[in-house]
């Protein structure tokens, strides 16, 4: 239950003393996955001001997981007004104000299409699924679940980062003390094209020199224990 006490996943994930003590190789990993991405396609190239680029993400975002194939003749305004809704409570939200031109509706199309192709809405892939809350760690929205596959996007023009795993590990241990347990992780950027995916078991070892489901204890654990002040 969501109280003064809880924190967010997000917060918990960039706790840095808390995984620097439970996935201390992490580093390594990140720089492996970046020398093991596959494609998706073309990257799609900025058009405009990197301010606007969260904005366009969460766009695209609510364009792949309604099914868009076809980019309207009439930008489809509530996915906009949705998106802004979303990113004016982030640092530098301001930029989402004013409305998408046309070249950003088709840039932030190109990455739905893109997200699409890996991940459709029609194919038992849910977007925007629930993370059940973990001991002090209040529940999170991720991007997308299939089976037993958790599906992170990040339409970034940098390469993934270690900030990028550890969302992926946070959530991956909430799903696994709910009972639920996630098998494969996957990261997917469809601002360059490109995705990384590999067993949690791999990724586990990788930063922890554990299982998957002894690094997920080992989080829960973590989760469970960690004091907050009120």
């Amino acid at each position: 239950m969501a109280g003064a006490d809880m924190i967010s996943a997000k917060l918990f994930a960039g706790h840095a003393s808390i995984w620097r003590q439970i996935a201390p190789t992490l580093d390594q990993v990140v720089r492996w996955s970046n020398s093991q991405q596959r494609s998706l396609g073309a990257a799609v190239v900025a058009s405009g001001s990197s301010d606007r680029h969260a904005l366009l993400a969460e766009v695209a975002f609510n364009m792949a997981a309604e099914g868009i194939s076809n980019l309207p003749y009439v930008p489809p305004k509530k996915f906009e007004q949705n998106a802004r809704d979303f990113v004016a409570r982030l640092p530098r939200g301001q930029f989402s104000m004013e409305s998408l031109n046309a070249g950003e509706w088709y840039e932030a199309y190109r990455m739905s299409r893109l997200i699409a192709k890996y991940a459709t809405s029609n194919a038992g892939f849910t977007f925007s699924p629930t993370v059940p809350g973990c001991g002090v760690v209040d529940e999170a929205t991720a991007d997308i679940v299939h089976g037993a596959e958790l599906i992170e996007v990040k339409a970034v023009t940098r390469p993934f980062r270690s900030s990028d795993f550890r969302q992926v590990l946070t959530y991956s241990a909430m799903y696994y003390a709910s009972g639920v347990p996630i098998e494969n992780v996957t990261l997917l950027n469809p601002r360059r094209g490109r995705y990384f995916s590999c067993p949690l078991d791999v990724l586990a070892f990788g930063a922890s020199g554990l299982s998957g489901p002894g690094l997920m204890q080992e989080i829960v654990e973590l989760m469970t224990g960690l004091q907050t002040s009120a």
